[in-house]
């Protein structure tokens, strides 16, 4: 009988030290993500491409294509977690025609950009803040817009309100409200009840990996600094478990300036422009005319 507790014992603690190593390996693999190969361009699109490379304030070098359009507006095309600069690239087609010169970058960690830490936005401002300065070194006086997708939303966000990164429009699609909330969905997101279970105490373990708390990001904060002249555009899905309905609302709150939320209902995470591209579009161009940008 000892010698059978002694091994159900050894055995239980093996499995619980597997599970921590699962867990570890979990939240670091998510600060140091696959990069996925780029699988579009702007000029597949038939649109002139050109390259750029910029080093953000903490030396990380930052790469990305312009496709240069023959009006005043610039805009600054940030993507989400797990993609690269290629996330935007189709929006080309409506937006260049209609004049606007198009920027896509890949942020840290991603696509061709240098390698470090990925923070799902906290950091990666720092991205756009050092785009958004090559973008005035290059067509000065030019409008600006930032156009962001979930963690690119959020870093377009937190970049906005700080000095360098001022700007005449936002475009925000499912950037969540806070990452602490952000995070605790994610497994949910990813593989459903189950997964969110066993993976729950990732939400314990990735603040010391990432150096910093997770409640201290809050977009509803950002958004609440921006000046009251900053129009905003905010898409959601309906079907969020990352950025719900409660917390999509608030984030609309949170606007001082004109502001616009779309809901797409049957939509999860980032999907809604996939699922109804012409209710993005309209609704993307409505905005750009309503708010004289193009």
């Amino acid at each position: 009988m000892t010698i059978f507790l002694t091994v159900v014992a050894t055995l239980a603690i093996l499995a619980a030290l597997l599970y921590v190593a699962v867990l570890i390996a979990a939240v670091r693999a998510s600060l140091y993500p696959i990069r996925i190969h780029q699988f579009v361009s702007p000029g597949m699109m038939g649109f002139p491409q050109a390259g750029f490379e910029v080093v953000t304030k903490d030396g990380v070098p930052i790469r990305g294509w312009v496709a240069k359009g023959l009006g005043d507006l610039v805009v600054v095309c940030a993507h989400g977690y797990l993609v690269n600069r290629c996330e935007w690239v189709p929006v080309a087609q409506q937006l260049v025609p209609m004049g606007a010169t198009m920027v896509f970058f890949d942020h840290r960690g991603h696509g061709r950009s240098g390698r470090a830490k990925v923070t799902l936005g906290r950091d990666e401002r720092l991205d756009v803040l050092a785009v958004l300065e090559w973008v005035r070194q290059e067509f000065p006086g030019r409008k600006v817009m930032l156009l962001g997708s979930s963690m690119g939303g959020v870093a377009c966000a937190l970049a906005a309100r700080e000095p360098g990164g001022e700007v005449d429009a936002l475009v925000l699609d499912a950037p969540f409200r806070s990452m602490k909330e952000a995070s605790d969905a994610w497994w949910l997101f990813l593989g459903g009840e189950m997964a969110a279970r066993w993976m729950r105490p990732t939400s314990w373990i990735g603040p010391w990996f990432l150096g910093f708390q997770p409640e201290a990001v809050r977009v509803d904060h950002a958004l609440s600094e921006l000046g009251p002249d900053v129009p905003v555009l905010l898409f959601f899905g309906g079907l969020d478990p990352i950025v719900p309905p409660a917390s999509a609302a608030l984030l609309a709150d949170s606007v001082k300036g004109p502001v616009q939320s779309v809901t797409f209902p049957d939509s999860t995470h980032g999907a809604g422009r996939l699922n109804d591209p012409e209710l993005f579009k309209r609704s993307l161009a409505g905005f750009l005319d309503r708010h004289g940008l193009l």
